[in-house]
């Protein structure tokens, strides 16, 4: 895996709960294209521990996320993440965060029970892991070490050399750092606030070469496919939050549906679309078709009655996913601890230990780093307002009622887990 995807994919995993916080988000990569050999599940573990951790820490404001990456030498490459905030917190949720990752203030920080620094390693990855608190100014919590990996050169640095992009978001923040990012790759980048602004103002000056717009009310999909149709040599970008539910027309749509914060890999593309050097005339003219490739995606599914077992996993095998399953929630423990999933599908009664219990373990090891993200949706037959609040606050993604359609487990996979888009070679 590249690890500008892997960081990337890691902000995914986060944003969703910093948005329900409220919080401004800032997303951004420093470094090359670097290909790593072998990255395991628990890089993305302490790169998610210490992510959510600065989220914790606040309860409204200013979050980024950063990683800066030296090119390597002798086939490892430094890198650090910085996650970091500023805003309103709470002491006593800073100190909570700080004991979830084992972090041990230096004694001459300490005072009136406010620790200003403190360090440890991190247990996922063997890096080290730095807090700092400069008062008013913010935290910083820093995740340092060494990958094992080689840059990925490009034949061509993609140059839009000006081609025109336009911004759509109401909220300011809401596309991280793209208009950064595209100036970067030689784009001229005009922002909306609204999305009728930017479909008037198609009448009155020459269509962009591509358009990104912020999801903000759910209406966005709708305007965004009559203005495909309209201008077809326009590329258009529906950025969404992971789990969103505009996710589920992903292949049914001509708009080209996005998860936050878009990668590098992704801008690139985009740009590579209008460099001449790696484009035609012609291939210019009209907007790419959005294109999604499918990985094998390992599922696990949590169930103590037979008959669930089979029907389920028939239903997922024919979905094109690999599938283990485990027969309660002492055994899911164990699976995820040997072998990590992409998913769980999770019942809620079953003996020994139910869905709700295992779900809430396994939210606290992805906390402390011990296990990567991975989205969890329960399986029941309850289907009650009462039973679906229980499951999310357990820590669970997504709610199917039993028995399960297949076009609604295969619609809530499209939402939690996304086909990710097809790269191209620049």
């Amino acid at each position: 895996m590249e690890f500008s995807e892997l960081f990337t994919q890691s902000a995914r995993d986060v944003l969703p709960y910093a948005k329900r916080k409220g919080l401004v988000t800032y997303f951004d990569y420093h470094g090359p294209r670097l290909e790593l050999h072998d990255p395991g599940p628990y890089l993305r573990a302490g790169i998610h521990r210490i992510l959510l951790g600065i989220v914790d820490c606040f309860e409204s404001g200013f979050v980024m996320f950063t990683a800066v990456v030296e090119p390597p030498v002798f086939g490892r490459s430094s890198i650090v993440i910085h996650a970091a905030g500023t805003g309103a917190n709470c002491p006593s949720d800073v100190l909570a965060v700080l004991q979830r990752l084992q972090l041990v203030a230096e004694d001459a920080d300490v005072s009136d029970g406010l620790v200003a620094r403190a360090q440890a390693p991190c247990p996922a990855t063997a890096g080290s892991v730095q807090f700092v608190d400069a008062g008013l100014d913010g935290l910083v919590i820093s995740l340092s070490g060494e990958v094992v990996g080689e840059e990925v050169a490009f034949e061509h640095p993609p140059n839009a050399a000006g081609s025109v992009a336009w911004l759509v978001s109401p909220l300011r923040g809401a596309l991280d750092s793209v208009e950064t990012r595209l100036r970067l790759l030689g784009w001229h980048v005009v922002s909306f606030e609204r999305l009728e602004e930017a479909a008037a103002a198609t009448s009155t000056t020459a269509a962009p070469m591509l358009m990104i717009v912020a999801e903000h009310s759910g209406q966005e999909l709708a305007q965004l496919e009559q203005i495909a149709q309209a201008l077809p040599g326009l590329w258009t970008v529906l950025a969404v939050v992971s789990g969103s539910e505009t996710l589920r027309f992903r292949r049914q749509c001509s708009v080209d549906i996005r998860v936050l914060p878009l990668s590098p890999l992704e801008l690139e593309r985009f740009t590579a679309h209008v460099d001449t050097r790696t484009s035609t005339a012609l291939s210019r003219l009209t907007s790419p078709t959005p294109l999604y490739v499918q990985e094998s995606r390992r599922v696990l599914v949590v169930d103590d009655n037979i008959v669930n077992q089979i029907v389920t996993r028939g239903q997922l095998e024919a979905l094109g996913y690999e599938v283990v399953v485990a027969g309660d929630g002492i055994e899911a423990l164990d699976s995820c601890c040997d072998e990590p999933p992409d998913m769980v599908l999770m019942d809620v009664d079953m003996p020994v230990m139910d869905g709700l219990e295992a779900s809430e373990h396994l939210r606290s090891l992805q906390r402390v780093g011990n296990l990567p993200p991975f989205p969890i949706i329960a399986a029941t037959a309850g289907d009650t307002d009462l039973r679906r609040n229980a499951c999310l606050k357990a820590g669970m993604d997504g709610y199917l009622s039993k028995p399960m359609d297949l076009q609604a487990l295969a619609d809530e996979l499209s939402r939690v887990l996304p086909g990710r888009p097809i790269s191209v070679e620049l």
